[in-house]
């Protein structure tokens, strides 16, 4: 039996390595927006948060800072990232869709939890691994289910 890859998606765990493999593009539109919401002024946030040598001024390319992307904070003494514009950021970064077939997913899958996908979508590791993965990703989808609705 085939194995649908769509089918094996996941709820983001926060790994941020998705956020280290891509620089993300912007339209004129969602800098603008991310500048407002950060409080900036226009010409400051582009020096701040764009790369130089831009693609030009209709879209821009978010800066990289220690190998990821300028607004991925590393949670201290955890196996989370988070986004620092999470509640405006890019439509890129909005459509990614985590999968277990993801690379960047099962990247950080190996590297924060020492787990593998296997051919048909099931976790590999140890039984210990495992629980306390899936018990990890049960605490985010409570607390998204919690979370006030705008």
């Amino acid at each position: 039996m085939a194995v649908n890859k769509e089918e094996v998606s996941t709820t983001c765990f926060l790994c941020g390595v998705c956020c280290t493999k891509y620089q993300i593009r912007l339209t004129f539109i969602e800098a603008r927006r991310i500048a407002d919401e950060l409080g900036l002024a226009w010409e400051e946030w582009l020096e701040r948060y764009t790369s130089q040598g831009c693609p030009g001024s209709d879209s821009f390319l978010l800066r990289r800072y220690n190998g990821a992307c300028v607004f991925l904070e590393k949670v201290e003494g955890s196996n989370i990232a988070r986004c620092l514009i999470q509640p405006f950021k890019p439509f890129a970064c909005r459509e990614w869709n985590s999968s277990l077939y993801q690379r960047a997913c099962q990247e950080g899958l190996a590297k924060y939890w020492r787990l593998t996908v296997g051919p048909l979508g099931q976790l590999e590791g140890s039984d210990q691994d495992r629980r306390h993965f899936l018990s990890f990703l049960e605490s985010l989808t409570l607390a998204d289910d919690t979370a006030p609705r705008k």
